[in-house]
């Protein structure tokens, strides 16, 4: 440590001052002040940020190799109908087969759409595109190509997937340079992490179960979530990925007593979501204790933008305040604040902004679909192949993070061509779109 004794010696030394000229004194004290400068570099602790970049992408009916190849033999079966007052049901002399059908929520079809996929999952001008395991294979590998040159995250969030294997397919190298964590059962839409293998084993991974809304039949049961916690540089992280119910997006639909979209209404699929917010809450509040930092991330079917940006005066409960116990008859509105009433303290999270790439105009279109509610032909431009090039471009997938994270920012990663499919022509296979969701990232510093 000699070099912070250079300065107050120079300056106390008549023998380095006395006779030294003044251009010659000042060199020497500039010599002295850099070396004092290193020393200080060299003996100071540093404090050196936690660099991770997350993603989430909810895959669309993503399989393995194996179920898909079981769902192409099942739905290219022949099908017959007894009567017209009865179920489609597979008959080896049915005129019909699974890819003909007319299907949608409820159709008359003697199928388990919790254990296999619909048949009319591909479509391209509103009608079904047969898969077949070629086209399958081609998919798989387009998914790994965005994986591996698009997304390149370090923690991966994935939705609609049916297990560890299928994610495991689809990984850069085959996975082999990351962990993973999924679950079996209840249903084949599924959740699933990955997460790059220099950051460890995890803590724990473990099913969120409430969510499922366990109380109820199995066909009325949601997805449940799926929590990982992982130690980074000694710190404890704790991510919790969510594929909440559908069709209950936003709440500038039209307000009215059975109004698609008002999470308060009578509305079946928003009673569902509404049945789920206590759930995601409670976890919220109290996962939140011990670690260094939340990460929230998934499909929430809400637009929590539109949320977040209603006015501070506007009431989250239909009757008293987010803090208040859930209570039946007492119907939460407004989900992004109810979650984050910010009790306790450590539970607060901040809504990443979603930012898209590409041109002006695809951004003008991202930033309008913050604040408003875009007309159908403005949506279809957002998601064309010009543009992002997933059917749900925006809205339903966000990221949310404890306050002291720094990144405040979310990224879409455009899908293009990837995200369209066409039927097979003469000397090709057909195309199938990746995914109806385009990835979401984060560049996160804990």
């Amino acid at each position: 440590m000699q070099p912070l004794a250079t300065l107050p010696t120079l300056a106390r030394n008549k023998r380095h001052t006395l006779g030294m000229t003044a251009p010659a004194f000042a060199r020497r004290a500039r010599t002295a002040l850099a070396s004092l400068c290193l020393s200080l570099m060299v003996a100071a602790p540093s404090a050196q940020a936690t660099e991770l970049k997350v993603a989430t992408w909810n895959l669309g009916w993503h399989m393995d190799t194996a179920l898909a190849s079981a769902w192409i033999k099942a739905c290219g079966q022949p099908f017959a109908r007894p009567a017209p007052d009865q179920r489609w049901r597979p008959e080896a002399s049915g005129p019909e087969t699974g890819w003909t059908l007319r299907w949608g929520r409820d159709a008359p079809i003697e199928w388990d759409i919790g254990q296999m996929p619909p048949c009319d999952v591909y479509q391209a001008g509103g009608r079904i595109v047969p898969v077949t395991p070629e086209a399958y294979a081609v998919r798989q590998r387009q998914i790994r190509e965005l994986l591996g040159n698009a997304v390149k995250a370090d923690v991966l969030a994935f939705q609609e997937v049916s297990g560890r294997q299928s994610v495991q397919e689809v990984l850069p190298d085959g996975g082999a340079g990351y962990h993973l964590c999924s679950y079996d059962g209840h249903k084949v839409q599924r959740l699933a992490f990955a997460w790059k293998r220099e950051l460890g084993t995890a803590v724990s991974c473990e099913v969120h179960w409430p969510l499922s809304l366990p109380q109820r039949p199995p066909k009325e049961q949601p997805r449940p979530g799926l929590a990982l916690t992982l130690r980074v540089d000694g710190q404890l992280v704790r991510f919790l990925t969510v594929h909440l119910k559908s069709s209950c997006v936003s709440p500038l639909d039209e307000r009215r007593e059975q109004g698609r979209g008002q999470l308060d209404s009578d509305d079946p699929h928003c009673q569902v979501l509404q049945a789920q917010v206590p759930a995601l809450e409670s976890w919220i509040e109290a996962q939140s204790a011990g670690v260094a930092a939340l990460v929230v991330l998934g499909d929430f079917n809400r637009n929590l933008q539109h949320e977040h940006r209603e006015a501070a005066t506007t009431p989250v409960r239909s009757q008293g305040t987010a803090l208040d116990p859930h209570r039946s008859g007492n119907r939460v509105r407004n989900l992004w604040r109810e979650v984050n009433d910010g009790a306790p303290a450590t539970s607060a999270l901040v809504l990443l902004d979603t930012q898209c790439p590409g041109e002006p105009a695809v951004s003008a279109l991202c930033d309008q679909a913050k604040v408003a509610a875009l007309p159908r032909p403005d949506v279809q431009q957002l998601g064309g192949s010009a543009a992002l090039g997933c059917r749900n471009p925006v809205g339903l997938d966000h990221i949310a993070v404890s306050p002291r994270v720094k990144g405040r920012v979310a990224t879409k990663v455009a899908v293009g061509l990837m995200g369209r499919t066409s039927p097979a022509r003469e000397g090709r296979s057909a195309l199938l779109a990746v995914s109806d969701h385009c990835p979401l990232t984060a560049d996160l510093d804990f």
